[in-house]
């Protein structure tokens, strides 16, 4: 499967701390319908492209950017998914009113719940909007996020699993649920990570794939992400061109995953290699990292002189 997946906006109703792309309620640009769509017929014409995801930030920021966006993909015969944290639900008409043309279009909407967000948005407006879209027979799913998935002992881990209990118990059935962890890059590298890094040690593995989408492999353009900037990456804040610069039928004529300066390490070498040439620059390696993901962040950090073009600001800035 051939999968675009569209930042609206890093723009939030929220400032999680274990948000990859730092997003905060601070105004922010969004992207531009036509640059985006003109995206999606080129990759639909030379890339198959199959899905289209819209997330932000949150999309409902942008409602009829979402809309006009959704529709415009679900015209061409591609699948929609929108990812969304509800907080537009704030009411049954609102639900209604964000919802309605997304289960119209047949798009599959995916709600964020888990402790972390709950600072920012109350559970019940997840709930109110699982209520509209059970009336409404829409499809829709849940991800949710542990800081340590195997054990959930933590206490936010802990409160995650309750909340989910009492959204269930508020609609009235099990809900379809994603069950993942918290990938320490973006702001969770800096306020979560001490929290589970212990005894861990260094990741060795090399990187030929995201963790955070199936077959997100970095040698193939199966994955594609796309920016308010224009910037294009597989979401992990390591651009492979800027479709304001270049055509997209250019960039993707040319890619090259074992040739970019980037990727080639992570394929060879793996987050360690990114942070022995950070390494070099005053960057001290730890005993004990989270993930995978956690070296390569702060690797990123100390290499963006080095490589402005592949490693610009990410989300909100990095």
């Amino acid at each position: 499967m051939s999968v675009l997946k569209i930042h609206l906006t890093y723009q939030c109703s929220a400032a999680c701390d274990h948000c990859r792309f730092r997003c905060t309620p601070s105004p922010g640009e969004a992207v531009d319908y036509d640059l985006a769509t003109g995206c999606i017929r080129t990759l639909k014409r030379i890339n198959g492209l199959d899905y289209v995801v819209l997330l932000g930030g949150e999309p409902g920021l942008f409602p009829q950017l979402t809309w006009r966006l959704a529709s415009a993909s679900r015209q061409l015969g591609i699948g929609v998914r929108v990812e969304t944290n509800g907080s537009w639900a704030v009411s049954e008409k609102a639900a209604r009113e964000f919802l309605a043309p997304l289960y119209r279009d047949q798009v599959h909407v995916c709600f964020s719940l888990d402790a972390l967000h709950e600072r920012f948005i109350p559970p019940a407006s997840v709930q109110q909007a699982i209520r509209v879209s059970d009336e409404m027979g829409g499809s829709y799913s849940f991800e949710v996020a542990y800081l340590n998935r195997k054990d959930r002992s933590h206490l936010l881990d802990v409160r995650t699993d309750e909340m989910v209990r009492q959204v269930e118990a508020g609609v009235g059935h099990p809900l379809k649920t994603y069950r993942g962890g918290i990938l320490f890059n973006g702001r969770a590298t800096e306020r979560l990570a001490g929290a589970v890094s212990t005894g861990r040690g260094v990741p060795h593995e090399v990187c030929d794939a995201v963790p955070w989408w199936p077959k997100g492999f970095l040698r193939t353009l199966d994955l594609i992400i796309l920016d308010p900037q224009g910037n294009l990456s597989k979401g992990c804040g390591i651009y492979f061109g800027n479709v304001r610069r270049e055509s997209l039928e250019a960039i993707v004529a040319s890619y090259d995953a074992g040739k970019h300066p980037i990727f080639s390490v992570l394929l060879t070498e793996g987050p360690l290699g990114l942070a022995r040439q950070a390494e070099q620059l005053g960057y001290r390696i730890k005993q004990d990292y989270a993930d995978r993901c956690h070296p390569c962040q702060e690797a990123r950090d100390v290499l963006r002189g080095k490589y402005p073009a592949y490693l610009g600001p990410f989300g909100r800035g990095d």
